[in-house]
């Protein structure tokens, strides 16, 4: 595994230097989660912040009576617990399970303490890349609030198109990463409902075979969902 690489690709350690990500890599643990095994649990003193290598990370609530509400799912490339991190509690809010076979940089809050309190760079960086990160969650919420079901699904399965860097014209196939329950509940729909949308979407060129899905047109898509691949903050350069 290539920390060094992995660290410099991470949206939250863009504007820092080499220097302090070397630094950084020397404190740093790998640490390996089988699909449905817990990383930490709501209320838990926030001792780390994490970086997904493989796999991915659900994070979730759950209510008095039992409902399961997903937050968010991190996939390869991503960090998460940088607010729990940060905070003055530092606790984290949320729960964190596995909905995969995962792999993670596991990153000391410590870390982040001692580099914020004596480097000014690094904690303008850090200050910037989690306001990015909750401008980016912003959006997330105005979109699913502002798209039909279909919508949100077609822009759901843009976004792993978007991260392939390939054409954004022409077809393409999309597996699923996780289960479509997991899907349907990160879009805020329920189960059934991601069903209809799917088979709804079959109007636009989208086919289904179990997690499988192939899109005739990602630009007849795209146009459909309003979607711009902007949305995809994990798009590559070219």
């Amino acid at each position: 595994m290539d920390i060094t690489k992995i660290i410099q690709n991470t949206a939250l350690f863009r504007g820092v230097s080499l220097g302090v990500i070397e630094e950084l890599k020397g404190c740093c643990q790998e640490r390996k989660l089988s699909k449905g095994s817990d990383l930490f649990s709501m209320g838990d003193p926030a001792t780390s912040l994490f970086v997904v290598v493989k796999g991915w990370i659900k994070l979730y609530r759950v209510s008095i009576s039992g409902h399961e509400s997903i937050i968010h799912v991190f996939g390869p490339g991503e960090s998460f617990a940088e607010a729990a991190v940060f905070s003055e509690e530092h606790i984290y809010p949320v729960c964190a399970r596995a909905v995969e076979d995962s792999e993670l940089i596991t990153i000391p809050r410590s870390f982040f303490i001692h580099k914020i309190e004596e480097d000014s760079h690094f904690a303008l960086s850090m200050l910037g890349a989690v306001s990015a990160r909750q401008h980016h969650l912003i959006q997330q919420l105005e979109q699913l609030t502002s798209r039909s079901a279909p919508q949100r699904v077609g822009a759901f399965l843009l976004k792993f198109c978007a991260s392939s860097g390939e054409s954004e014209k022409g077809p393409k196939t999309v597996v699923l990463p996780y289960d479509k329950a997991i899907v349907s509940a990160r879009l805020n729909i329920k189960p059934e409902t991601f069903s209809r949308a799917l088979a709804k979407l079959e109007d636009v060129g989208v086919k289904t075979d179990n997690r499988t899905v192939t899109i005739e047109d990602c630009q007849d898509l795209a146009d459909y969902c309003d979607f711009t691949y902007k949305e995809s903050p994990c798009r590559k350069s070219r």
